[in-house]
């Protein structure tokens, strides 16, 4: 578990690299590169509900990332490495570890945690996680941020409990 979580932090670690070195740092704090490192961090200390809230943040930010670079948002390669590698070790770290219950709230509350840090440590103007204002296309149909906020978080946190669900029907030990 330790080489995997070792290999899923080196994932983040060299995506990381990439946005650094392209003058953009704040967008390591994108949900899906951290789910990457929690994956990691997880394996690394035997934690199962840190590798289950990076799954389930991974499980469930993979299609909305995948329908970003598909209607023209910007690709990375490195990008692979923790979308795609995050949730592939992930998976195989819950495998082994098995799915604990109760971690799609706290997968919730651990976002809305990442959201206020983008909120005050990442440019207005990268809008991080929407952690200042709603994408541009879906504006109307949410009169108000805060508004749309709330609906996210009943969305994401339907999202959450579903793939948890689902994940503990799927691996063994769960």
């Amino acid at each position: 578990m330790r080489g995997l979580g070792l290999l899923t932090l080196a994932f983040y670690a060299v995506h990381c690299a990439h946005h650094v070195w392209r003058g953009h740092a704040e967008d390591v704090l994108w949900s899906c590169h951290v789910a990457a490192a929690l994956v990691g961090v997880g394996l690394l200390g035997g934690w199962p509900t840190c590798v289950a809230v990076g799954v389930i943040w991974l499980a469930t930010g993979v299609p909305l990332w995948l329908f970003d670079v598909a209607t023209g948002g910007e690709f990375s390669p490195t990008s692979v490495l923790t979308h795609v590698g995050g949730l592939a070790v992930g998976l195989v770290g819950l495998w082994r570890l098995g799915m604990p219950a109760q971690a799609w709230w706290k997968a919730l509350l651990a976002l809305a945690a990442l959201q206020q840090l983008c909120r005050w440590t990442t440019p207005r103007e990268a809008n991080v996680n929407v952690a200042f204002s709603v994408y541009p296309w879906m504006e109307p149909y949410f009169s108000s941020y805060w508004r749309y906020c709330a609906a996210m978080a009943l969305l994401f946190g339907a999202l959450f409990f579903v793939t948890e669900l689902a994940l503990r029907k799927l691996l063994p030990g769960s």
